[in-house]
């Protein structure tokens, strides 16, 4: 006696299922690409300011101070560098959602649950076999329908990337804060008298 996993697959399905697994892997590399680099655009934006606050002093040469004023003011670039990146890494992540939840839908992953034998809660709208581990996900009519909208639509409140973002915003305040104070105590020195060297 043989055992079975399921029905039999026509040729047409196993290649669906091989573009599936594709999608699922281009998802979770977007999710994991996207992790990496806010948190090197959050670390490299926290050292900058740290050193930069470190470095300025109101007693030393007006020159190590000039160069405190480019060290936050690169600081804020790449503050406004890192939004840029969050922002477009999560349109890649969404297009990579929009292929995933196509490729479900083709294979019928999306329908409800019906066996009522599984022993599951089949009145959840998430009892499917389609992966949906986000909101956003789970939205299956208006990523098919409208999904040039639904890439491009604003980052929902509350979430982590939508966190991450105004994180670096507020590092981009702080370098912009951080390079003002640092020309007033250049400007000081040097209406004091002092020479640059």
């Amino acid at each position: 006696m043989t055992a079975t996993h399921g029905p039999e697959l026509s040729g047409d399905h196993v290649e669906l299922f091989d573009l599936y697994k594709i999608a699922l892997e281009e998802y979770r590399f977007e999710v994991q690409l996207n992790n990496e680099r806010t948190f090197r655009f959050l670390v490299f934006n926290a050292a900058a300011l740290s050193v930069g606050t470190g470095l300025l002093k109101t007693t030393g040469v007006p020159a190590s101070n000039i160069f405190v004023v480019l060290l936050f003011l690169a600081g804020a670039m790449t503050s406004w560098l890192g939004v840029r990146a969050i922002k477009k890494g999560h349109e890649y992540y969404r297009r990579a959602i929009y292929k995933k939840t196509l490729i479900e839908t083709r294979l019928g992953l999306n329908h409800p649950i019906n066996d009522l034998a599984l022993g599951v809660n089949t009145e959840y709208p998430g009892a499917t076999f389609a992966i949906a581990t986000t909101v956003g996900q789970a939205e299956i009519n208006e990523i098919l329908q409208h999904p040039e909208s639904w890439i491009k639509r604003p980052m929902r409140a509350g979430t982590i990337v939508q966190a991450g973002v105004a994180v670096h915003w507020l590092l981009f305040a702080a370098n912009i804060f951080a390079a003002i104070l640092s020309i007033f105590v250049v400007f000081k020195q040097l209406s004091s008298g002092m020479s640059v060297l």
